[in-house]
């Protein structure tokens, strides 16, 4: 009678658990993250992800992937300036896009930006409990890229460094008008711009074969 009595008090607490997690909800996101941080995590500590500007540049050019930029910034600042063919989808809108993201090609390559690496580094987060895309980081953000590509005419730059990294997503130049991808930073060109050594990151899920021109 014993047994029985705390078989069915175990079957009641089971129950109870089940409707105390369907009325409160699964796990959020950023609790999820946590179990899947010993996994990914590093990769965000050893800066895997972590896109060169100019490794950015050179896949904006490259015809044989299928390149993502998600600007996950706010619009006001979207429409002072954004890459050229970026989207914008704020962070809150990343679990719209879950079952596109979870879908993409093997030559797929989404990277992730926003004005410093914070916002950019949360998203990435984000993506990995709901998709696992191949997805990346642009180094520095768009500040970064601005103090290499919004200057035409020359201006001194740094090495990316610790001090980048202020991380308060303020968008730290100013525009005369709203260009969005106007601006010539957008797209630069790379034949007038300086050529920039880096440690190339990305790595495709599927070999991409080149197809060779007539004779």
């Amino acid at each position: 009678m014993k047994s029985a009595h705390l078989h069915y008090l175990g079957a009641a607490l089971l129950l109870a658990a089940a409707t105390g997690l369907a009325f409160y909800g699964q796990p959020d996101i950023r609790q999820k993250w946590e179990f899947l941080a010993p996994e990914y995590g590093p990769r965000l500590l050893n800066r895997e992800v972590q896109l060169d500007p100019g490794e950015l540049l050179d896949l904006m050019q490259n015809d044989y992937i299928k390149l993502l930029i998600v600007d996950l910034r706010a619009e006001p600042d979207w429409n002072l300036f954004h890459l050229r063919d970026a989207e914008r989808i704020p962070l809150e809108q990343l679990l719209q896009h879950k079952k596109r993201f979870a879908n993409l090609p093997g030559n797929a390559v989404l990277v992730l930006v926003s004005n410093d690496e914070t916002l950019a580094t949360q998203a990435w987060q984000d993506l990995m409990v709901l998709a696992q895309p191949n997805a990346y980081i642009l180094q520095g953000g768009l500040n970064y890229w601005l103090d290499i590509y919004g200057y035409p005419n020359g201006r001194p730059q740094s090495p990316y460094a610790t001090e980048h990294s202020n991380q308060d997503e303020t968008l730290r130049h100013s525009f005369r008008l709203a260009l969005g991808a106007r601006h010539p930073a957008a797209f630069p060109d790379p034949h007038h711009v300086p050529k920039r050594e880096f440690q190339s990151k990305v790595k495709l899920l599927t070999k991409v074969e080149k197809k060779g021109g007539c004779g």
